[in-house]
């Protein structure tokens, strides 16, 4: 993809159609939500970006970020009296409600691009499908949702009260007995939990736009690709 669009600068195969990115720059969309595209991810991010050590220089609004970064992810829904945040905002059951809350925090998106993003995520992204077929099977907010880290269904986890049929990636459970590197949702607490950057679902929570179905991004057993060889 070394070609790149006069009118709205996308990457392009050798033989890609004229006009295929952007209809050759009348779809204004297109533009704007290249441009914005950070924005619009922030939308839609699953869990929170920090860092060990975030420094504020001479009073003003912008910082740096020093140590190690992490994400973070809460519980399922909020908890009594508290906003919908990040992974919450997608149980609302309010679509209107969901794109008004989505739209607030982000000054620069487009409300109908944000409403297309919305449905495509409800309709094709595995984590928030698994996320909410694993809520409605949580009888109490003392269950948890497990994301397995190595995705095997097979040994099984102790105290196992269920699992989604969508996936083997998650199972709700009761109890503590968890691998370090799993992620573990509650289903309403106060509670944050980092995620490990080796787990396979690291990167999908925060940046669903480019995993826009929730694949599997870095995961341990991804083997190295020589890149003179291919193998």
């Amino acid at each position: 993809m070394n070609l790149v669009c006069s009118h709205c600068k996308a990457l392009k195969y050798k033989n890609e159609a004229n006009g295929l990115c952007c209809a050759n720059g009348i779809g204004t969309d297109s533009i704007h939500f290249l441009t914005h595209i950070q924005q619009y991810n922030n939308c839609f991010q699953m869990t929170s970006f920090g860092a060990t050590n975030a420094v504020r220089e001479n009073f003003m609004p912008t910082f740096k970020i020093q140590g190690q970064i992490y994400h973070r992810a809460g519980s399922l829904l909020p908890v009594s009296d508290s906003d919908n945040k990040f992974l919450q905002i997608y149980f609302m059951g309010n679509s209107p409600q969901e794109i008004d809350l989505r739209c607030a925090h982000n000054n620069l998106v487009k409300r109908s691009i944000v409403e297309q993003l919305q449905t495509l995520f409800h309709q094709h992204n595995q984590l928030i499908i698994l996320f909410k077929t694993a809520l409605d099977l949580m009888p109490s907010d003392n269950h948890k949702i497990v994301i397995r880290a190595d995705k095997t269904p097979a040994g099984q986890h102790t105290r196992r009260f269920n699992a989604p049929t969508i996936d083997e990636v998650a199972i709700v459970v009761v109890g503590e007995n968890l691998e370090s590197r799993d992620i573990v949702l509650h289903r309403r607490n106060f509670q944050l939990q980092p995620i490990k950057e080796t787990h396979r679902s690291y990167d999908a929570l925060q940046y669903p736009i480019i995993f826009w179905q929730g694949e599997d991004g870095y995961d341990l057993s991804i083997k190295m690709i020589n890149p003179i060889t291919g193998n």
